[in-house]
C-alpha cells in the first residue's frame, strides 16, 4: 500500500481534534475533572480495567474520538446515529475503528513457528516453561491487536509433550503454571487491564482432537493421543492452582478455562483419578471453568474441523470474495470452506469465549430488542420492520470494518495477526442480541411479566424470544449469502451496552420492562433474566431451549450464595448436561476477600466471619469474568443485588 492510500484510509482525527486549540483545553480538563472526580460511568465501562495513567489515558482516547462527527469519518453515518440514538450498540469503540474483536489462535502453529515478533524471533520451542511462556508472550501482543478475546484449543494436550520430554515431576509442572496465571493476570495490557484469555482443556475427551500431531522442537513427536497421561497432569496442577487462588484466594480472572462434555468426560474419575474430583472442587471454591455441553450440540466437530483447517492452510490470504488464495493440502479452498460451514452448523452455539482455531469475530454490533418490541406494540410486521431497519445498519457497520481491517493487516498494523493468521476467512461479523426477556414482555405489553408472571406466562414469553431469534438467524443468513462473509448471531455479555442501552430507554419509554434496584437500570444478557426467581432446572430448561437457536456465543450462569459440596455439584452438572439443550453454562458462586485478615471464602458475607471488619470484597462474574463488584458499572452493580442464587 502506497503511502497516500494510508492518508486517505486513516485520518489523524486526535491530531485534527487537537488543533482545535480553545476548544481542546477546555474539553480536556473537563475530562480530566470527571476521571478524577468519578463523575463518569464509562471509567468503568470494563470492569477489568484498572485507575491508573494508563487507564486515563485510554478513556482520553476515547472521549475524543466517540464522537457523531469522528466516528462517521469511518463508519455509515446512519449507523453512527443509530448508535448514539440507542438504537444499536456499536462494541469496542474507538478502537474497532482499526483492530478487530476475538480470535481462536492455533497453539500448534505457535510451537511450531516460534514466537516470531517485529523485533525479536524465538526458536521453536524445545522445553515446557518456553512452550507457556511463548503463550503468554503471544496473548498480550494480540492483545495490542484484538480489542476483546483471544483463546488456544488443547491447551493442556499441546503442553503434554513438553512435560514428558523435560521428565517433569507433578511440582515443576504445577510451578511453571503458577507463573503462567499469575503473568496473566497482572495488568500490563494498556488501560491497566490484563489480556483476556481463554484456554480449552480436552483431556482425552475429544477422539478428533486426540489425532492432532504432537509438536516439540517445532517438529512431529507423535499424535496427541501418545501423551494423555501428561495432559492430565497438566489439567490437574491447573485446578489446584485455580482452587487456591492467588496470595489473598482472589479467584485467577485469566485464562478462563473450558471443559468439553462429552460422552468421554470421566465423571467416576476410573480414567482421571483425583482430577475429576479436583475439577468440582475448584468450581465450588472459585467458578472457575466454563462447561461446554457436547451432550446437546456436537462441539467435538467443529473444534476438530477447524484444528484440521488450521494445520491444511500454509499461507492463507483473502484475496477476494470469489478467490481464495489457500494452500491447502488435502482439500482446496472451495471444499474446506464448505466443510466449515458443515461443522458449525452441526455444533450450533458454541462459547462466547472459546473459539476453535483460527476462528472468532471481527466484531460485534448489538441489536437493542427492548425498544424494538416496545415500538412495535405487540404488532408483529411492525416489530419485523423495525429489526430489519436496525439489522441494517449493523450489516453496514460489520461490512465497513471488514474492509477496513484488511487495509490495517496490510498497513502493518497487525504483524502479529498477519504471520499467524493472515486473514479472516473464517472470523465471523457478529450480531448480538440484548435484552431478550425484556424485549418479551414489551412485546406482549407486560413489564412485569418476569417478577410477578405465571410460569404460563413466562412460557409464552419464552416462545415469543425463540421467535425473535430465529428472524434474526434467518436474515443474518442472508447476509451471509449475499456478502459472501460469514455472519453469526450471538447472546452478548453486554457488561457495558446492558447498561447504556437501558439508561437510554429510562429516560423515554414510559411502562416499559426496564430492570433496575432503583439506582440504576440495566438490562439482561440471558434468555431468562436472572432476576427472575425461578427453580434452577427450569430455568436450564429454557435457557437451553433458547440457546441451541444461536449460532454465536451463548452462556448461562448460575448464581450460588454459597460454597456448595463438590460430589452434589457434580451431579448437577451432570444432569443439566445429559438432560437439557444448555450448549454453554457455567457454576458461579460469590467469594468474598477479606482485606483485613487476608481470608478468602466461598460464600456473599457482608463482613469478614474471621475477624469482623467491613474492608471486604466480593467477587463475581459480572458477566462471563469475575471481577470485585466494587470494579462494576453502575448497571452490574444493581443487577447484581438483584440477582436470584441458589
Amino acid at each position: 500500500m502506497q503511502l497516500g492510500g494510508l492518508e486517505r484510509w486513516c485520518p489523524l482525527v486526535v491530531a485534527r481534534a487537537l488543533t482545535r486549540t480553545e476548544h481542546t483545553t477546555s474539553l480536556l480538563r473537563k475530562l480530566e475533572q470527571e476521571y478524577l472526580s468519578d463523575l463518569s460511568w464509562e471509567k468503568r465501562e470494563n470492569a477489568n480495567h484498572t485507575v491508573s495513567y494508563s487507564n486515563f489515558r485510554n478513556y482520553l482516547f476515547e472521549k475524543l474520538i466517540k464522537s457523531k462527527d469522528e466516528l462517521s469519518q469511518f463508519l455509515p453515518p446512519q449507523a453512527v446515529e443509530r448508535h448514539f440514538s440507542g438504537d444499536i450498540h456499536v462494541h469496542k469503540l474507538p478502537d474497532s475503528l482499526w483492530i478487530p474483536y476475538c480470535a481462536g489462535w492455533s497453539y500448534r502453529k505457535i510451537l511450531e513457528k516460534g514466537l516470531r515478533t517485529p523485533s525479536i524471533v524465538s526458536a521453536p520451542a524445545k522445553h515446557f516453561d518456553t512452550a507457556v511462556a511463548h503463550l503468554v508472550n503471544f496473548f498480550f501482543m494480540g492483545a495490542q491487536e484484538w480489542t476483546g478475546a483471544q483463546a488456544v484449543s488443547a491447551f493442556d494436550l499441546y503442553t503434554a509433550p513438553f512435560v514428558k520430554a523435560d521428565k517433569l515431576s507433578y511440582t515443576q509442572v504445577k510451578q511453571i503454571l503458577q507463573g503462567m496465571l499469575f503473568e496473566l493476570n497482572y495488568p500490563a495490557r494498556s488501560g491497566y487491564q490484563s489480556p483476556f484469555t481463554n484456554i480449552t482443556l480436552v483431556a482425552d475427551v475429544s477422539s478428533g482432537m486426540l489425532e492432532g500431531d504432537a509438536i516439540v522442537g517445532g517438529v512431529k513427536v507423535g499424535s496427541l493421543s501418545d501423551y494423555v497421561e501428561e495432559a492430565l497432569k497438566v489439567d490437574e496442577a491447573l485446578f489446584d492452582l485455580y482452587a487456591h487462588g492467588d496470595a489473598l484466594g482472589q479467584p485467577f480472572t485469566f485464562p478462563i478455562p473450558t471443559l468439553m462434555l462429552t460422552r468421554n468426560f470421566d465423571w467416576n474419575g476410573r480414567r482421571w483419578g483425583e482430577l475429576s474430583d479436583k475439577i468440582f472442587e475448584a468450581v465450588a471454591k472459585k467458578g472457575t471453568v466454563y462447561f461446554l455441553n457436547g451432550y446437546a450440540s456436537n462441539v467435538e466437530a467443529l473444534y476438530a474441523m477447524c484444528c484440521r483447517l488450521t494445520i491444511d492452510v500454509n499461507h492463507a490470504v483473502l484475496k477476494s470474495k470469489a478467490t481464495l488464495s489457500l494452500k491447502l493440502s488435502r482439500v482446496d479452498a472451495e471444499e474446506a470452506y464448505e466443510s466449515f460451514l458443515k461443522a458449525r452448523e452441526a455444533s450450533r452455539a458454541y462459547g462466547i469465549w472459546a473459539m476453535p482455531d483460527a476462528t472468532g469475530s471481527i466484531g460485534v454490533v448489538t441489536l437493542n430488542m427492548p425498544r424494538i418490541a416496545y415500538y412495535s406494540k405487540g404488532e408483529w410486521s411492525v416489530f419485523e420492520e423495525l429489526l430489519d431497519a436496525a439489522l441494517q445498519s449493523a450489516r453496514s457497520v460489520l461490512r465497513a470494518w471488514r474492509e477496513r481491517y484488511k487495509l490495517s493487516l496490510e498497513a502493518g498494523f497487525m504483524p502479529l495477526t498477519k504471520e499467524y493468521l493472515g486473514h479472516f476467512n473464517y472470523h465471523f461479523g457478529t450480531v448480538g442480541l440484548i435484552g431478550l426477556p425484556e424485549a418479551a414482555a414489551n412485546f406482549l405489553r407486560d413489564p412485569f411479566l418476569w417478577v410477578e408472571g405465571s410460569f404460563r406466562r413466562m412460557r409464552e414469553a419464552l416462545e415469543v424470544e425463540k421467535k425473535m431469534v430465529e428472524l434474526v438467524r434467518s436474515r443474518v443468513e442472508e447476509f451471509e449469502r449475499l456478502d459472501g462473509t460469514l455472519y453469526n448471531v450471538e447472546e452478548v455479555p453486554g457488561e457495558s451496552a446492558g447498561y447504556r442501552l437501558a439508561s437510554s430507554d429510562a429516560r423515554v419509554l414510559k411502562d416499559a420492562c426496564i430492570p433496575s434496584d432503583g439506582s440504576a437500570p440495566f438490562y439482561s444478557n440471558s434468555v431468562v433474566p436472572y432476576y427472575a426467581d425461578i427453580p434452577l432446572y427450569q430455568r436450564a430448561q429454557w435457557e437451553g431451549e433458547v440457546q441451541q437457536l444461536f449460532t454465536g456465543g451463548v452462556m448461562m450462569h448460575l448464581f450460588l450464595g454459597e460454597q456448595p459440596d463438590p460430589e452434589a455439584l457434580k451431579k448437577l452438572v451432570y444432569r443439566l448436561a445429559v438432560s437439557t439443550k444448555l450448549v454453554y453454562f457455567s457454576i458461579t458462586p460469590t467469594i468474598t476477600v477479606c482485606h483485613g485478615c487476608g481470608t478468602s471464602m466461598t460464600g456473599y458475607y457482608p463482613t469478614c466471619p474471621k475477624c469482623g471488619g467491613d474492608r471486604v470484597d466480593h467477587w463475581s462474574r459480572i458477566v462471563g469474568y469475575y471481577r470485585p463488584v466494587r470494579n462494576w458499572n453502575p448497571g452490574k452493580k444493581a443487577e447484581f443485588k438483584l440477582r436470584v442464587t441458589y
